[in-house]
Protein backbone atom coordinates (compact mmCIF):
# COMPACT_ATOMS: atom_id res chain seq x y z
CA UNK A 1 0.00 0.00 0.00
CA UNK A 2 1.76 3.15 -1.22
CA UNK A 3 1.67 6.66 0.24
CA UNK A 4 -0.49 8.06 -2.56
CA UNK A 5 -3.16 5.42 -1.92
CA UNK A 6 -3.15 6.14 1.83
CA UNK A 7 -3.54 9.87 1.18
CA UNK A 8 -6.48 9.24 -1.20
CA UNK A 9 -8.05 6.90 1.32
CA UNK A 10 -7.83 9.48 4.11
CA UNK A 11 -9.15 12.23 1.83
CA UNK A 12 -12.07 10.05 0.79
CA UNK A 13 -13.15 9.42 4.36
CA UNK A 14 -12.74 13.08 5.27
CA UNK A 15 -15.02 14.02 2.38
CA UNK A 16 -17.49 11.35 3.43
CA UNK A 17 -17.67 12.88 6.90
CA UNK A 18 -17.92 16.39 5.47
CA UNK A 19 -20.86 15.70 3.13
CA UNK A 20 -22.77 13.73 5.74
CA UNK A 21 -22.22 16.37 8.44
CA UNK A 22 -23.36 19.02 5.97
CA UNK A 23 -26.57 17.12 5.29
CA UNK A 24 -27.33 16.65 9.01
CA UNK A 25 -27.00 20.40 9.56
CA UNK A 26 -29.33 21.15 6.64
CA UNK A 27 -31.96 18.72 7.91
CA UNK A 28 -31.83 20.17 11.43
CA UNK A 29 -32.23 23.69 10.03
CA UNK A 30 -35.15 22.56 7.87
CA UNK A 31 -36.93 21.00 10.83
CA UNK A 32 -36.34 24.06 13.01
CA UNK A 33 -37.52 26.50 10.36
CA UNK A 34 -40.61 24.50 9.39
CA UNK A 35 -41.39 23.35 12.90
CA UNK A 36 -42.12 19.85 11.60
CA UNK A 37 -40.37 16.60 10.78
CA UNK A 38 -42.46 16.10 7.61
CA UNK A 39 -39.31 16.67 5.56
CA UNK A 40 -38.32 13.12 6.47
CA UNK A 41 -41.70 11.52 5.72
CA UNK A 42 -42.37 9.23 2.77
CA UNK A 43 -45.90 8.63 1.55
CA UNK A 44 -47.28 5.13 2.03
CA UNK A 45 -47.67 3.43 -1.37
CA UNK A 46 -49.32 0.01 -0.90
CA UNK A 47 -50.52 -0.32 -4.51
CA UNK A 48 -48.16 -0.41 -7.52
CA UNK A 49 -48.90 2.05 -10.34
CA UNK A 50 -50.78 0.35 -13.17
CA UNK A 51 -48.03 1.31 -15.61
CA UNK A 52 -45.67 -1.24 -14.04
CA UNK A 53 -47.96 -4.00 -15.34
CA UNK A 54 -48.48 -2.44 -18.76
CA UNK A 55 -48.27 -5.35 -21.26
CA UNK A 56 -46.52 -3.17 -23.84
CA UNK A 57 -43.35 -3.53 -21.75
CA UNK A 58 -43.50 -7.33 -21.64
CA UNK A 59 -44.03 -10.13 -19.14
CA UNK A 60 -42.70 -10.35 -15.57
CA UNK A 61 -40.67 -13.43 -14.72
CA UNK A 62 -38.19 -14.78 -12.16
CA UNK A 63 -35.09 -16.92 -12.43
CA UNK A 64 -32.66 -18.18 -9.77
CA UNK A 65 -29.03 -17.94 -10.84
CA UNK A 66 -25.77 -17.70 -8.90
CA UNK A 67 -27.81 -18.31 -5.73
CA UNK A 68 -29.93 -15.18 -6.31
CA UNK A 69 -33.55 -14.94 -7.46
CA UNK A 70 -33.69 -12.22 -10.11
CA UNK A 71 -36.82 -10.53 -11.37
CA UNK A 72 -36.87 -9.52 -15.01
CA UNK A 73 -39.22 -8.33 -17.72
CA UNK A 74 -39.06 -9.96 -21.14
CA UNK A 75 -40.46 -8.93 -24.49
CA UNK A 76 -39.83 -10.18 -28.01
CA UNK A 77 -39.34 -13.44 -29.87
CA UNK A 78 -37.21 -15.91 -27.88
CA UNK A 79 -35.76 -17.18 -31.15
CA UNK A 80 -34.14 -13.82 -31.84
CA UNK A 81 -30.76 -12.62 -30.46
CA UNK A 82 -30.67 -11.81 -26.75
CA UNK A 83 -30.44 -8.16 -25.64
CA UNK A 84 -29.87 -7.72 -21.90
CA UNK A 85 -30.62 -4.38 -20.23
CA UNK A 86 -28.80 -3.57 -16.96
CA UNK A 87 -29.97 -0.54 -14.97
CA UNK A 88 -28.07 1.79 -12.67
CA UNK A 89 -28.74 3.75 -9.47
CA UNK A 90 -31.39 4.64 -8.42
CA UNK A 91 -33.30 2.69 -11.03
CA UNK A 92 -34.81 -0.71 -11.85
CA UNK A 93 -36.02 -2.56 -14.96
CA UNK A 94 -38.51 0.22 -15.79
CA UNK A 95 -35.64 2.55 -16.75
CA UNK A 96 -35.49 0.67 -20.07
CA UNK A 97 -39.19 0.90 -20.98
CA UNK A 98 -38.54 2.93 -24.15
CA UNK A 99 -35.76 0.63 -25.33
CA UNK A 100 -37.77 -2.54 -24.60
CA UNK A 101 -40.58 -1.36 -26.89
CA UNK A 102 -38.17 -0.35 -29.66
CA UNK A 103 -35.72 -3.24 -29.72
CA UNK A 104 -38.12 -6.10 -29.01
CA UNK A 105 -38.90 -5.90 -32.72
CA UNK A 106 -35.50 -7.42 -33.48
CA UNK A 107 -34.27 -8.92 -30.19
CA UNK A 108 -35.42 -11.02 -27.28
CA UNK A 109 -35.26 -8.22 -24.72
CA UNK A 110 -34.59 -8.90 -21.04
CA UNK A 111 -34.61 -6.02 -18.52
CA UNK A 112 -33.40 -7.29 -15.16
CA UNK A 113 -33.70 -5.97 -11.62
CA UNK A 114 -30.17 -6.29 -10.27
CA UNK A 115 -29.59 -7.92 -6.89
CA UNK A 116 -30.74 -5.56 -4.13
CA UNK A 117 -33.19 -3.79 -6.45
CA UNK A 118 -36.89 -3.95 -7.22
CA UNK A 119 -38.35 -7.45 -6.95
CA UNK A 120 -35.02 -9.31 -7.03
CA UNK A 121 -33.43 -10.86 -3.94
CA UNK A 122 -31.71 -8.51 -1.52
CA UNK A 123 -28.93 -10.40 0.26
CA UNK A 124 -27.64 -8.88 3.47
CA UNK A 125 -24.06 -7.81 4.13
CA UNK A 126 -21.75 -5.57 2.12
CA UNK A 127 -19.78 -8.52 0.76
CA UNK A 128 -22.82 -9.56 -1.27
CA UNK A 129 -22.47 -6.37 -3.32
CA UNK A 130 -18.86 -6.75 -4.37
CA UNK A 131 -18.49 -5.98 -8.06
CA UNK A 132 -17.68 -9.50 -9.22
CA UNK A 133 -20.83 -10.89 -7.58
CA UNK A 134 -22.97 -8.80 -9.91
CA UNK A 135 -20.80 -9.75 -12.89
CA UNK A 136 -21.34 -13.40 -11.95
CA UNK A 137 -25.09 -12.75 -11.71
CA UNK A 138 -25.16 -11.48 -15.29
CA UNK A 139 -23.07 -14.34 -16.63
CA UNK A 140 -25.29 -16.88 -14.85
CA UNK A 141 -28.39 -15.06 -16.10
CA UNK A 142 -27.29 -15.32 -19.74
CA UNK A 143 -26.60 -19.04 -19.24
CA UNK A 144 -29.87 -19.49 -17.34
CA UNK A 145 -31.75 -18.01 -20.28
CA UNK A 146 -30.20 -20.70 -22.46
CA UNK A 147 -27.83 -18.42 -24.35
CA UNK A 148 -24.10 -18.13 -24.86
CA UNK A 149 -24.10 -14.79 -26.69
CA UNK A 150 -25.60 -11.46 -25.64
CA UNK A 151 -25.90 -7.86 -26.74
CA UNK A 152 -25.34 -5.94 -23.51
CA UNK A 153 -26.95 -2.54 -22.83
CA UNK A 154 -26.10 -0.89 -19.50
CA UNK A 155 -26.52 2.42 -17.68
CA UNK A 156 -24.76 4.07 -14.71
CA UNK A 157 -23.81 1.35 -12.13
CA UNK A 158 -25.03 -1.17 -14.68
CA UNK A 159 -22.39 0.20 -17.04
CA UNK A 160 -19.67 0.03 -14.37
CA UNK A 161 -20.55 -3.64 -13.92
CA UNK A 162 -20.94 -4.06 -17.68
CA UNK A 163 -17.40 -2.85 -18.45
CA UNK A 164 -16.06 -5.46 -16.06
CA UNK A 165 -18.34 -8.11 -17.54
CA UNK A 166 -16.97 -7.62 -21.04
CA UNK A 167 -13.38 -7.85 -19.80
CA UNK A 168 -14.11 -11.12 -18.02
CA UNK A 169 -16.52 -12.61 -20.55
CA UNK A 170 -15.80 -10.94 -23.88
CA UNK A 171 -16.29 -14.26 -25.68
CA UNK A 172 -20.02 -14.06 -24.82
CA UNK A 173 -20.54 -10.47 -26.01
CA UNK A 174 -21.92 -9.84 -29.47
CA UNK A 175 -21.96 -6.04 -29.11
CA UNK A 176 -22.43 -3.65 -26.22
CA UNK A 177 -23.78 -0.20 -25.38
CA UNK A 178 -22.74 1.61 -22.18
CA UNK A 179 -24.52 4.79 -21.06
CA UNK A 180 -23.61 7.29 -18.38
CA UNK A 181 -20.55 5.75 -16.72
CA UNK A 182 -17.00 4.71 -17.68
CA UNK A 183 -15.09 1.73 -16.37
CA UNK A 184 -14.15 2.12 -12.71
CA UNK A 185 -10.40 2.29 -13.38
CA UNK A 186 -10.86 5.12 -15.91
CA UNK A 187 -13.20 6.97 -13.55
CA UNK A 188 -10.63 6.76 -10.76
CA UNK A 189 -7.75 7.85 -12.98
CA UNK A 190 -9.63 10.92 -14.25
CA UNK A 191 -11.07 11.83 -10.83
CA UNK A 192 -7.51 11.98 -9.43
CA UNK A 193 -6.36 14.34 -12.19
CA UNK A 194 -9.33 16.48 -13.20
CA UNK A 195 -11.33 18.82 -11.00
CA UNK A 196 -14.45 18.39 -13.14
CA UNK A 197 -14.84 14.69 -12.34
CA UNK A 198 -13.76 15.09 -8.72
CA UNK A 199 -16.41 17.80 -8.27
CA UNK A 200 -19.14 15.87 -10.07
CA UNK A 201 -18.42 12.75 -8.02
CA UNK A 202 -19.22 14.27 -4.63
CA UNK A 203 -22.08 11.77 -4.09
CA UNK A 204 -19.64 8.83 -4.24
CA UNK A 205 -18.10 10.04 -0.97
CA UNK A 206 -21.48 10.90 0.54
CA UNK A 207 -22.97 7.46 -0.11
CA UNK A 208 -20.19 5.60 1.74
CA UNK A 209 -21.68 6.43 5.15
CA UNK A 210 -24.41 4.32 6.77
CA UNK A 211 -28.02 5.47 7.31
CA UNK A 212 -27.64 9.17 6.52
CA UNK A 213 -27.62 8.81 2.70
CA UNK A 214 -30.85 6.79 2.90
CA UNK A 215 -32.39 9.54 5.00
CA UNK A 216 -31.25 12.18 2.51
CA UNK A 217 -32.64 10.35 -0.51
CA UNK A 218 -36.01 9.84 1.19
CA UNK A 219 -36.53 13.50 2.11
CA UNK A 220 -39.59 15.33 0.84
CA UNK A 221 -41.24 12.10 -0.28
CA UNK A 222 -38.34 10.85 -2.41
CA UNK A 223 -37.98 14.15 -4.23
CA UNK A 224 -34.71 12.84 -5.72
CA UNK A 225 -36.78 11.29 -8.52
CA UNK A 226 -37.94 14.71 -9.66
CA UNK A 227 -34.49 14.94 -11.29
CA UNK A 228 -35.73 12.39 -13.81
CA UNK A 229 -38.69 14.56 -14.80
CA UNK A 230 -38.34 15.63 -18.42
CA UNK A 231 -40.56 16.02 -21.46
CA UNK A 232 -40.26 12.26 -21.98
CA UNK A 233 -41.03 11.31 -18.37
CA UNK A 234 -44.56 11.49 -16.98
CA UNK A 235 -45.76 11.92 -13.40
CA UNK A 236 -46.83 8.26 -13.50
CA UNK A 237 -43.26 7.28 -14.44
CA UNK A 238 -41.94 9.18 -11.42
CA UNK A 239 -44.55 7.53 -9.22
CA UNK A 240 -43.36 4.11 -10.43
CA UNK A 241 -39.87 4.92 -9.15
CA UNK A 242 -41.21 6.30 -5.87
CA UNK A 243 -43.36 3.20 -5.34
CA UNK A 244 -40.34 0.94 -5.85
CA UNK A 245 -37.95 2.85 -3.61
CA UNK A 246 -40.45 3.70 -0.86
CA UNK A 247 -40.34 0.10 0.32
CA UNK A 248 -38.38 -0.72 3.51
CA UNK A 249 -34.60 -0.66 2.90
CA UNK A 250 -35.20 -0.27 -0.84
CA UNK A 251 -32.38 2.30 -0.92
CA UNK A 252 -29.99 0.57 1.49
CA UNK A 253 -29.13 -2.39 -0.73
CA UNK A 254 -28.54 -0.27 -3.86
CA UNK A 255 -26.36 2.10 -1.81
CA UNK A 256 -24.32 -0.93 -0.76
CA UNK A 257 -22.95 -1.00 -4.32
CA UNK A 258 -21.05 2.18 -3.40
CA UNK A 259 -20.13 0.99 0.06
CA UNK A 260 -18.87 -2.45 -0.96
CA UNK A 261 -16.69 -1.22 -3.81
CA UNK A 262 -14.95 1.55 -1.96
CA UNK A 263 -11.84 3.55 -2.62
CA UNK A 264 -9.95 1.36 -5.08
CA UNK A 265 -10.78 -1.95 -3.42
CA UNK A 266 -11.97 -3.61 -6.63
CA UNK A 267 -9.42 -6.15 -7.83
CA UNK A 268 -7.68 -5.66 -11.17
CA UNK A 269 -8.29 -7.99 -14.07
CA UNK A 270 -4.88 -9.39 -14.98
CA UNK A 271 -5.69 -10.92 -18.35
CA UNK A 272 -7.43 -8.63 -20.86
CA UNK A 273 -9.28 -9.93 -23.94
CA UNK A 274 -7.27 -10.45 -27.10
CA UNK A 275 -10.16 -9.27 -29.27
CA UNK A 276 -12.86 -6.75 -28.33
CA UNK A 277 -16.48 -6.76 -29.50
CA UNK A 278 -17.82 -3.53 -31.04
CA UNK A 279 -18.93 -1.10 -28.34
CA UNK A 280 -20.75 2.22 -28.04
CA UNK A 281 -20.31 4.62 -25.11
CA UNK A 282 -22.93 7.36 -24.71
CA UNK A 283 -22.91 10.39 -22.42
CA UNK A 284 -25.60 13.06 -22.14
CA UNK A 285 -24.50 16.55 -23.14
CA UNK A 286 -25.92 17.83 -19.82
CA UNK A 287 -24.25 15.09 -17.77
CA UNK A 288 -24.11 16.21 -14.12
CA UNK A 289 -22.19 13.29 -12.59
CA UNK A 290 -19.66 12.05 -15.14
CA UNK A 291 -16.97 14.11 -16.87
CA UNK A 292 -17.30 14.19 -20.64
CA UNK A 293 -13.54 13.61 -20.80
CA UNK A 294 -14.22 9.97 -19.89
CA UNK A 295 -15.47 9.49 -23.45
CA UNK A 296 -12.17 9.94 -25.31
CA UNK A 297 -10.37 8.22 -22.41
CA UNK A 298 -12.51 5.11 -22.78
CA UNK A 299 -11.89 5.01 -26.53
CA UNK A 300 -8.16 4.83 -25.82
CA UNK A 301 -8.50 2.04 -23.27
CA UNK A 302 -11.15 -0.13 -24.95
CA UNK A 303 -10.38 -1.11 -28.56
CA UNK A 304 -13.26 -1.15 -31.05
CA UNK A 305 -15.22 1.37 -28.92
CA UNK A 306 -17.02 4.46 -30.25
CA UNK A 307 -17.90 7.39 -28.01
CA UNK A 308 -20.81 9.71 -28.80
CA UNK A 309 -22.50 12.62 -27.06
CA UNK A 310 -26.30 12.62 -26.76
CA UNK A 311 -27.39 16.21 -27.49
CA UNK A 312 -29.36 17.95 -24.73
CA UNK A 313 -29.57 14.75 -22.68
CA UNK A 314 -29.02 14.45 -18.93
CA UNK A 315 -27.42 11.58 -17.02
CA UNK A 316 -30.57 9.51 -17.58
CA UNK A 317 -30.22 9.77 -21.34
CA UNK A 318 -32.18 6.63 -22.25
CA UNK A 319 -35.22 8.03 -20.40
CA UNK A 320 -34.60 11.70 -21.09
CA UNK A 321 -34.05 11.44 -24.88
CA UNK A 322 -35.32 7.94 -25.70
CA UNK A 323 -35.98 8.52 -29.40
CA UNK A 324 -32.50 9.91 -29.97
CA UNK A 325 -30.78 7.24 -27.87
CA UNK A 326 -32.72 4.49 -29.65
CA UNK A 327 -31.69 5.92 -33.02
CA UNK A 328 -28.03 6.09 -31.98
CA UNK A 329 -28.17 2.53 -30.67
CA UNK A 330 -29.84 1.21 -33.81
CA UNK A 331 -27.33 2.94 -36.08
CA UNK A 332 -24.52 1.36 -34.10
CA UNK A 333 -26.06 -2.09 -33.96
CA UNK A 334 -26.79 -2.23 -37.66
CA UNK A 335 -23.53 -0.71 -38.88
CA UNK A 336 -20.87 -2.23 -36.58
CA UNK A 337 -19.28 -5.52 -37.46
CA UNK A 338 -17.00 -7.95 -35.65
Amino acid sequence: MNVAFIIRLILSYVLCLYYNAKYIVLIILSILLKGSTRTLEVKDRPTPPAILQNPQYGNHKYITVNGIKLHYVEKGDQNKPLMLFVHGFPEFWYSWRHQIVEFSKDYWCIAVDMRGYGDSDKPKGLASYKMDNMVDDLRALVKGLGRERVTLVCHDWGAVIGWRYILRHMETVEKYVMIGAPAMEVYGWIAQREWDQFRKGWYVFFFKAPLIPEMALRTNDLSIFKAMKTESTTDEDIEAFKYTFAKPKALTYPLNYYRANAFGQVSRIKKKPEKYAPGLYLLGEKEAFISLSTGPAMEKVYPNLTYKLVPRATHFAQQDKPTLVNEMMRNFLTSSTK
